[in-house]
């Protein structure tokens, strides 16, 4: 398949976006919610008190040749599959070491029928692993993935099984803006497992898979710029399975601030390993399946501050505060009491016997 024209209009694309895109200064979520970059997750969570809402669109392309009988033989009709589908992906900040996360698909495309429907559903949780004046950060991020989709393992996306399933992921990042260096760069790699079939055998099962990330950001001028790749492997295909037959991705995008305080994100895959399995090769072997090409992907983001948690600078001021109030409560109660008194004493004296007339 030719993308080179595919390719040539994305970077025109791109290429003004760089230009005239406003400051972005705002936290990064992912593709399945979570700060991080497209698939690459940061060891920081997002801050305290703050819902990232994010909606990203990818669409692929493809021209396929299918047979179809001609006369009394068989000829072969040109078509093209077309690609759709829709994440959704919430993330809240719960406090300084936990974030909280949901990813749904609304909407994607099984090339069966004419409307694609749901896909899964996964919640997940970061735990962050605090190291305070460092540059170094570490995480981690567990995840169970509920089998919503009525369709598993359709065409152009990862491996999934119509089962229950659950993950791992061990999260490091690298902050050379905190370093003697003060580079605006950062760097985020990740490594995980993840079961297929909870119900079956932990790290030995044909399905389950190592899932590697490695990327990092800078700022062009006023946008950001993400760079990664990342990969689901079979772990236990070795022998039927070359690496280059798994799923590698290069990807690469944008992020800039737009109207009304909304985040967005422009951004393309590219599938690394070079290779195409015939459709021989895939009713041979279940682990081989054809993933996309390429892919491209819009993006948008808000955020809401739901709730603030108090600093250690604001904790000590509510502490003073209460403190000075309660002085404040008591001498207002001594005054009274002073009060009190002063009017009982005067209405003793206006009471005893030989006072003089006013």
């Amino acid at each position: 398949m030719h993308m080179q024209p595919l390719k040539s209009i994305l970077l025109l694309a791109i290429i003004p976006v760089i230009l005239l895109a406003p400051t972005a200064g705002l936290t990064q979520v992912t593709l399945s919610g979570g700060k991080g970059q497209l698939r690459a997750l940061d060891a920081d969570p997002v801050p305290t008190g703050q819902l990232y809402i994010n909606g990203l669109y990818s669409l692929y392309l493809e021209k396929i040749t299918t047979p179809v009988p001609v006369g009394a033989g068989i000829g072969e009709r040109e078509e093209l599959a077309v690609d759709h589908t829709l994440n959704i992906a919430f993330t809240l900040g719960l406090s300084r070491s936990f974030e909280l996360m949901l990813h749904a698909v609304p909407y994607q495309d099984n090339q069966r029928d004419l409307f694609g429907p749901i896909g899964d559903t996964r919640i997940g949780v970061k735990f962050h692993l605090p190291n305070r004046g460092s540059i170094f950060q570490t995480g981690l991020l567990g995840y169970v993935r509920l089998p919503t989709a009525p369709m598993h393992n359709i065409p152009y996306e990862g491996y999934s099984a119509d089962a229950y399933s659950w993950g791992l992921t061990g999260l490091a990042s690298l902050d050379l803006r905190s370093s003697s260096l003060a580079l605006p760069v950062k760097f985020l790699a990740n490594i995980g497992y993840q079961d297929q079939d909870w119900s079956d055998r932990y790290f030995s099962a044909d399905y389950d898979q190592l899932l590697v990330a490695l990327g990092f950001k800078f700022p062009i001028r006023a946008t950001l710029l993400y760079v990664e790749t990342s990969g689901e492997i079979f772990i236990n295909q070795g022998e039927s399975l070359s690496l280059r037959q798994n799923l590698l991705r290069f990807s690469s995008g944008l992020r800039f601030l737009g109207p009304a305080q909304l985040v967005f994100d422009v951004a393309a895959d590219v599938r690394l390993g070079n290779y195409t399995p015939s459709a021989a090769e895939m009713a041979a072997n279940p682990f081989l399946k054809r993933y996309a090409d390429w892919k491209v992907l819009f993006g948008v983001t808000h955020r809401i501050q739901l709730f603030e948690q108090a600093t250690e600078q604001d904790r000590v001021r509510s502490e003073r505060r209460a403190e000075e109030e309660k002085k404040n409560e008591e001498i207002r109660k001594q005054r009274e009491q002073v009060n009190r008194e002063l009017e009982e004493l005067r209405k003793k004296i206006e009471n005893s016997p030989g006072q003089p007339p006013q």
